[in-house]
């Protein structure tokens, strides 16, 4: 052209990324035509580029151990006070959580390492599983009902309490990835006709529904929110068109404010919220008053670890729902915001997930697995900072809860096995563990047989 300009072609570099070459000196060209740095962190990667083709895997699982030795570390520092103030041993009742944990932990590995066929085939048999546990709860000396909500139930072996809608969670997570996949062209993103809506009604709403309705019949609002969130990322990432997710939305906020109003309790904690100056800080604001105490006690870097003040009898729910605020008060604004990152971290590897992989069961498990671990934690500090009014939300792998842990930590165990199957991990998992195992072979040999 008689413009001077050089002509420009696109090429694919290792990592995937699409870079222009051109005639030298014409930088700001190149650096336009280079990937952004969201790109580079979320995008595919090349067939050559193996050392990134496992960051998600060990970002991941760094970020989970990190997470949750955090909130090992919490529940102790608070249940070490409040148990022993009631005259029990607190080394007892941690001991107690700690087989959650465990537990949890070796849940997660086994099912990281399930091939993806499994998890999608017996998805169903999560849910159904799922819901019979929540139906335990209505049946008189196995059902607890705690402030109002009833939605624990007893367990064997003195182990405490469990709530079963925690894994009505990660049931529907698997569900909906199953059923989207399978039967996306007959109802989703074009649902136009009866025959469809009837589809669309019979195989995802009929089975969220009962899911949420069997929460919502406990009394539990927060973990029904937190369902629907859970819902609506599934289905978002499953390509529901927006005139559904308006009309969905629209529904579940009437549905949300007629439960609200008509609970006295609810209605008292919204308004206490809107209007914290005209209600009794003795009584329905409390606990949010003395949340806010604690983090504006912990200043930049916190009184210490065992030494928050607010954990001595103001705050009720210190190991559950506030223990972000006790956090906060014992390390600091750096130690909150640290909390925050890991969260955040914990999106951006499922956001990773979703965009190198080709699978839409894969992308839907995902999504709805990141509205409601990231989302449920987004819910719980904003109820601690005074965004919110109070929920009874638990800020997952760090608040008290052995089946809110355990359910967690199977769910992240589903990402990892999504992880380890992105392109290039698992030959690059491979050839690590090889190494590993030569290196072992090394060190201690062993010794042959002597014939």
């Amino acid at each position: 052209m008689a413009s001077g300009k050089s002509k420009q072609t696109r090429s694919a570099t290792a990592d995937g990324d699409a870079t222009r070459t051109e005639s030298p000196g014409a930088g700001t060209s190149r650096r336009r035509g280079q990937a952004t740095w969201w790109r580079r962190l979320t995008g595919p990667d090349g067939p050559v580029a193996g050392e990134r083709s496992t960051l998600t895997y060990y970002a991941l699982l760094i970020t989970t151990l990190a997470l949750l030795t955090f909130g090992l570390i919490m529940v102790f520092s608070v249940q070490s006070v409040t148990t022993a103030a009631e005259g029990g041993n607190a080394f007892t009742s941690f001991s107690k959580y700690l087989v959650f944990a465990v537990a949890g932990i070796l849940g997660m590995v086994g099912i990281s390492r399930l091939p993806l066929w499994g998890l999608k085939r017996f998805a169903w048999l999560v849910l159904l599983a799922a819901f019979a546990l929540q139906l335990l709860v209505f049946v008189p000396g196995i059902g607890i009902d705690v402030y109002g909500n009833r939605n624990w139930i007893r367990l064997p072996a003195g182990l405490g309490t469990a709530q079963p809608s925690e894994f009505i969670k990660l049931g529907l997570c698997l569900y909906l990835g199953a059923m989207v996949s399978k039967r996306r062209d007959a109802f989703l993103g074009g649902v136009d006709t009866w025959r469809k809506f009837a589809r669309f009604a019979g195989w995802i709403l009929l089975p969220a529904g009962v899911g949420i309705g069997l929460v919502m019949a406990g009394g539990d609002l927060g973990t029904v929110i937190v369902l629907t969130l859970l819902v609506a990322g599934a289905l978002w990432l499953g390509g529901l068109g927006w005139r559904w997710f308006a009309s969905l939305g629209l529904l579940g906020l009437v549905a949300f404010a007629a439960a609200s109003m008509l609970s006295a309790n609810r209605r008292a904690r919204i308004l206490a919220w809107l209007h914290p100056d005209r209600y009794d800080p003795l009584d329905v604001g409390y606990q949010p008053l003395h949340g806010r105490y604690a983090l504006g006690t912990g200043g930049w870097w916190g009184v210490g670890p065992g030494s928050s003040r607010q954990k001595w009898g103001y705050l009720t729910q210190a190991d559950s729902d506030y223990i972000f605020a006790v956090l906060g008060e014992e390390f600091g604004l750096v130690g909150a915001l640290s909390v925050i990152i890991l969260f955040g971290v914990i999106a951006w590897c499922c956001i990773r997930i979703i965009r190198r992989c080709d699978s839409l069961y894969i992308s839907v498990v995902t999504g709805g697995i990141m509205t409601w671990i990231v989302g449920q934690a987004l819910i719980n500090m904003s109820v601690v900072v005074g965004l919110l009014p109070v929920l009874g939300v638990p800020l997952p792998l760090v608040s008290a809860g052995g089946s809110a842990l355990v359910s967690v930590l199977l769910a992240l165990g589903v990402l990892l096995a999504f992880a380890r199957n992105e392109p290039g991990a698992p030959e690059a998992l491979r050839s690590r563990t090889g190494a590993v195992r030569r290196t072992l072979a090394v060190i201690a040999p062993r010794r042959r047989k002597r014939v």
